[in-house]
């Protein structure tokens, strides 16, 4: 697949196409084409360490995610199948652990079972354009805040960590900042359900409406820490994400995470 060439972000790409097009005269260049909204077909991620996990999803008729086929670092393919013949619930199984998920009318999970008689679970919330706002978990017999996501214009500005006492403490505010660029694929990149896989196909709802710039963590208990990541793209003749880079400074230390994806063309 062809490549556009790397700019530092998304917004760079962006902000030069604006400042040509303002500029007038017979030297004009046509904006790029806006966004394709295509369903990722293949995810592959390169950790830290330089090992490489990929994901190749498959879909039904309806965009449903029904199988993916998961390799790590050159291993033998891992299936995770969906089971949607229960009406209002979803069963996935990943290497022989069936979870079952309850879903709501558009076909987004409400709660992640964590026992066979659905006493425990994770509880997720979203707001009117479908994003997530809330997490929460049940078991022993309390409910406990996990998340709660600030958003404004379809973007999730802060994500709230709640240490586990009901809610009562803050345990970091992560702070994104965003480019201008349409986020169509819907990439995740906020990580309130923390998973590759699971968020792809709108199970969790739909990601930022912009692709994210920056984030900053700031953490309660340790007001001077300095953690953040930087994110930076490359687009395809589509003007689709084709690499997503993210790095930045963790509480181990520098860290350096990238992302490829293809897409189907239907």
């Amino acid at each position: 697949m062809k490549k556009s060439k790397i700019f530092l972000s998304a917004i760079a790409l962006i902000a030069s196409t604006m400042f040509i097009s303002s500029c007038g005269g017979d030297n004009d260049s046509p904006p790029p084409p806006p966004p394709v909204p295509s369903k990722i077909k293949k995810i592959s991620m390169k950790y830290t360490d330089n090992k490489i996990e990929s994901w190749e999803f498959i879909y039904d008729a309806n965009k449903r995610v029904t199988s993916i086929s998961n390799i790590y670092d050159g291993g033998t393919p891992e299936a995770i199948t969906y089971d949607y013949s229960v009406a209002g619930k979803l069963t996935i199984n990943k290497n022989g652990t069936k979870t079952v998920y309850i879903l709501d009318t558009n076909g987004r999970v409400v709660k992640e079972l964590w026992n066979a008689a659905g006493t425990e679970w994770e509880a997720y919330e979203y707001d009117a354009d479908g994003i997530m706002k809330k997490v929460e978990e049940y078991y022993g017999g309390k409910t406990y805040l996990k998340y709660n996501m600030t958003i404004a214009s379809k973007n999730v500005t802060n994500r709230l960590r709640y240490n586990d006492d009901a809610g009562s403490t803050l345990r970091e505010d992560r702070v994104f900042t965003y480019t201008v660029a349409d986020n169509l694929s819907n990439i995740p990149q906020i990580y309130a359900v923390d998973s590759e896989w699971k968020n792809i196909g709108g199970l969790f709802g739909k990601q930022n409406q912009k692709l994210a710039l920056t984030y900053t963590r700031k953490i309660t208990s340790n007001p001077t820490s300095n953690f953040n990541g930087t994110f930076a793209y490359t687009f395809d003749t589509k003007n689709r994400v084709a690499t997503q880079t993210k790095n930045g400074v963790g509480s181990a230390g520098p860290f350096s995470e990238s992302w490829t994806y293809t897409y189907y063309e239907d």
